[in-house]
């Protein structure tokens, strides 16, 4: 079988050889006899039961068919598989990224808990502040006033006793 695919295949080179001498303004005068593509090649076939005298190809037997191509039916087993666990591993990636979002979801929201509740302190404390300073203003204006009182208050005892000075100066 193997001799008459090579003899099948011989004659598809041997005929495409000859298609390219058939090209216009190519003569094949030009051709001698050592040319590759015109050289004789005998095939032996091995056939029991006939005698090797014999180079004929057999005439009761159908030749043999090559195999057929491999077309996209007569793919490999370990494609599909190769395929199907990338699918799965594709869903696997998706399936964490899922689990993944959710976490992030879960502490977006613990954090805005959390800074809810920072935000209710820092007014709290903004408002401790406010007060204190409208507390210190007071103070200080008490304070400014006490000691206003003051000075006008010494400075009428500076004026009795500069008045009790002269009487005594007058005197």
């Amino acid at each position: 079988m193997e001799a008459e695919e090579i003899y099948m295949n011989q004659e598809v080179k041997m005929q495409a050889a000859a298609f390219k001498d058939k090209k216009p303004g190519c003569l094949a005068q030009n051709k001698d006899a050592s040319d590759p593509d015109y050289e004789n090649i005998s095939l032996t076939f091995r056939n029991q039961g006939r005698p090797n005298g014999n180079h004929s190809p057999p005439k009761s037997q159908v030749p043999a068919k090559s195999r057929p191509p491999s077309g996209p039916a007569q793919t490999p087993q370990w494609l599909y598989r190769a395929i199907m666990s990338l699918y799965i591993l594709l869903a696997l990636t998706f399936i964490f990224f899922i689990i993944l979002s959710a976490v992030v979801l879960v502490k977006n929201a613990e954090m805005s808990q959390e800074l809810l509740v920072l935000k209710r302190e820092l007014w709290n404390v903004s408002n401790s502040v406010r007060e204190g300073q409208e507390a210190q203003n007071k103070g200080q204006t008490h304070i400014q006033w006490a000691v206003d009182q003051n000075k006008a208050a010494i400075s009428n005892v500076n004026t009795t006793i500069q008045n009790g000075n002269d009487k005594l100066d007058t005197l």
